[in-house]
């Protein structure tokens, strides 16, 4: 069957070949070296020209589909047909033998000047391993209308466009396209767009086409067309545009500096097609162009105020708007102490300092000494006060983004007690202290057992503490405070308390059978440890700060017993007897 086929092509060849010698210009000549099947088969294009001078014109051609053959070389065929439509011998020119991608390119410079009586046909060819294909053949001649030298323009979509010459050979004949590369596929696209020309024939205005997938940097060129018989279609190329992308205004203008920042604009340069001269300004820098801004990862990225805008290369926009970091409220910021001791603690109560740092790192200072603040609450931190001198200061944060300092000065003052509300002390007492106290502060008690007591300060210049003389082991107190590193820091004085223990004053009923209820009245009497009657101890019951009760003990012996209090390493007695019925 194969063999029929070709014997069927031969004859067919013979018959039609003095016919092809007259359409040689028409569409699509194609050699066919042997019979394929369709899935092997591969569609050529010629596409347009641009840039065309004396000396050179870029060619254009595409390859629609390879069906899996192996390319041997491919390139433009290019011949001339002068002023008596006579064709000259055909010039063949290897452009390449591995494409790249679907459209071809080849910037085609003759040993002589284009001739302006000449019209210059060419097209696209392939060759395989298995055949060779060719596309239509496409025309140009130099002459056709006289416009001023064609320059490369930067322009935005929907610019409009002038170029001076002379126009009065266009009619209803020419089309007006422009001619472009597809961003992903690359391959040549083409788009017919509307033109006016003055009314003098001097001139000829359009619009850069507001199409998708147009980027920054990208090429387009706008070229009239006209189909002439049997040439195929002839190019004149009036323009070249590179297109300039542009950013949008912002949208959001408060931000965090962990945060990514969305860049939206029109027309912005393709990851695919890199373009060094389209820059993002952002403050004092100038940051080539990137779908996404992470501004803690900008480098030399300072402040938490920035101008914002881009550009291009041909212009520079700055928006009105600016990026404003978020920062907190300082208003709101309270301190809890008044003032403060060198190594205490310090608490600042701040509403949303723990999402504002969320992320970021801080430099805490105080009076310019490091600190390390912890989080205490949703809305308060504590830090540890260095060993600063009195006076007051700032607590600082710092980073390359902010530089914010508290505008409520802490005031540090040593530590110091002047006196007390008393000397001479019952158990149970409450003694105040004065003196250098803070306000939400626990203070250090010590006596000669190296056991400590807090004294608690719900008042500045003011704590209080219970007295006991068993919690001390003498009535000689060291007053002081625990710093941050633990160590507890005392007042070189101490305070002298007179111990006066308890007092028994009085008890009734004062007789009555065993088991009665015996009732005793004295000062701090409600710290008696135990009660002695004869021979018994027996555990009081508290009754008031100044009252116990106790049982009479079931004994058999009658007689008149005096009862006595243990309390404050002292025995205390009653003046008078109990008498036992």
């Amino acid at each position: 069957m194969l063999r029929y086929i070709k014997q069927l092509n031969i004859l067919f060849f013979v018959m039609v070949s003095s016919l092809t010698l007259l359409t040689v210009a028409c569409k699509k000549v194609q050699e066919i070296e042997y019979v394929y099947s369709a899935e092997e088969k591969i569609v050529v294009r010629t596409g347009h020209t641009e840039e065309l001078s004396k000396k050179s014109v870029t060619l254009f051609g595409q390859i629609d589909s390879i069906a899996d053959q192996k390319i041997i070389s491919y390139g433009f065929i290019i011949k001339t047909i002068d002023q008596y439509a006579i064709e000259r011998k055909e010039q063949e020119i290897e452009v390449g033998k591995n494409t790249v991608g679907p459209t071809i390119k080849y910037t085609y410079q003759p040993n002589e000047p284009f001739d302006l009586d000449l019209k210059y046909t060419y097209s696209l060819y392939v060759r395989t391993e298995k055949g060779y294909y060719r596309g239509e053949f496409n025309s140009f001649q130099i002459g056709g209308f006289l416009i001023d030298p064609v320059k490369m323009i930067k322009a935005k979509p929907g610019e409009e466009i002038v170029v001076q010459g002379d126009f009065k050979l266009i009619d209803q004949n020419y089309k007006f396209f422009s001619y472009f590369a597809d961003a992903v596929s690359n391959a040549s696209q083409s788009l017919e767009i509307p033109y006016t020309i003055a009314p003098d024939k001097k001139s000829i205005r359009f619009q850069v086409p507001k199409t998708n997938g147009l980027y920054h940097g990208q090429d387009i060129s706008f070229s009239f067309k006209r189909r002439e018989y049997p040439y195929g279609d002839f190019y004149y190329n009036i323009a070249q545009v590179k297109i300039l992308g542009q950013l949008l205004p912002l949208v959001k203008t408060n931000f965090k500096p962990i945060e990514v920042m969305d860049i939206l604009g029109l027309n912005l340069p393709d990851f695919r097609h890199p373009s060094s001269d389209f820059k993002i300004i952002l403050g004092d820098l100038q940051i080539p162009f990137t779908s996404q801004l992470q501004f803690n990862q900008i480098e030399n990225l300072k402040g938490n105020r920035f101008k914002f805008g881009y550009t291009n290369g041909v212009e520079t926009v700055i928006f009105k708007e600016e990026i404003l970091f978020y920062v907190p409220d300082l208003a709101k910021i309270s301190i809890e102490q008044s003032f403060v001791h060198p190594g205490a603690k310090c608490i600042i109560q701040w509403p949303e300092f723990w999402d504002f740092q969320s992320g970021m790192y801080f430099d805490y200072t105080f009076g310019n000494l490091p600190v390390e603040p912890r989080q205490t609450g949703n809305e308060s931190l504590i830090f540890e006060v260095g060993d600063l001198k009195e006076g007051s200061y700032s607590f600082q944060i710092k980073d390359r983004f902010y530089d914010i300092s508290l505008p409520q000065k802490i005031v540090v003052k040593n530590f110091d007690w002047v006196s007390s509300d008393k000397t001479n002390a019952y158990e149970g007492d409450r003694i105040t202290l004065y003196g250098n106290f803070s306000k939400g502060n626990i203070y250090s008690l010590q006596g000669s057992n190296n056991i400590y007591w807090d004294a608690v300060c719900d008042k500045d210049g003011e704590a209080y503490f219970t007295w006991f003389l068993s919690n001390f082991g003498s009535n000689k107190i060291s007053i002081g405070y625990q710093n941050s590193a633990g160590v507890y820091s005392f007042s070189d004085k101490k305070l002298a308390i007179n111990p006066m223990g308890i007092t028994l004053e009085s008890f009734a009923p004062s007789s009555g059978l065993p088991g009665s209820l015996i009732h005793v009245k004295g000062k701090s009497i409600k710290y008696a440890q135990k009660i002695r009657f004869g021979d018994y101890e027996i555990v009081p019951i508290p009754v008031s700060a100044d009252e116990i009760m106790f049982t009479a003990p079931m004994m058999s012996s009658k007689g008149k017993f005096r009862i006595s209090a243990d309390a404050a390493n002292k025995i205390y007695q009653s003046d008078s007897y109990f008498e036992l019925l």
